[in-house]
């Protein structure tokens, strides 16, 4: 790698960020650490949560400690003693404590529950249109 290469890559990548007893609207950086905060939306390579909670989480990575989140898209994603509302990911580990509303991972595994996977999802998609052509023919 050349040095102008390495400039650009430094340039170009956000910087990190560690929230604590606080909260953001919306935040782009390179990892980000809640302790006892709320973040609204945040995109970052790595994102850790400990006793907080975030709206919309998007990373490669993200670990989510006692606390909340609504929607989360990672590649990896752990929740210990956490609920997740929507999570989207590659690899799913529910902890023990933990649960989901709906959950589409290619890979989910542990203890926690999710109250709705991709395949009931799909049910209840299915029933609901069929109860819903059935209330438009009704009228």
């Amino acid at each position: 790698m050349t040095d102008s290469t390495a400039d650009a890559q430094a340039q170009t990548m956000p910087p990190d960020l560690t929230l604590q007893r606080g909260s953001i609207g919306a935040l782009r950086a390179g990892e980000v650490v809640v302790s006892v905060g709320a973040i609204g939306a945040v995109r970052a390579d790595t994102v850790s949560v400990e006793l907080g909670a975030i709206g919309a989480a998007a990373a490669r990575e993200i670990r989510v400690g006692p606390g909340a989140v609504g929607l989360l898209v990672a590649r990896e994603a752990r929740v210990e003693q956490a609920f997740v509302r929507t999570a989207v990911a590659q690899h799913l580990t529910l902890g023990r404590g933990s649960g989901a509303g709906v959950v589409f991972a290619v890979h989910a595994d542990g203890e926690g529950r999710p109250v709705l996977d991709w395949r009931g999802g799909v049910v209840a998609g299915t029933i609901v249109g069929l109860v819903l052509v059935l209330l438009r023919r009704l009228r």
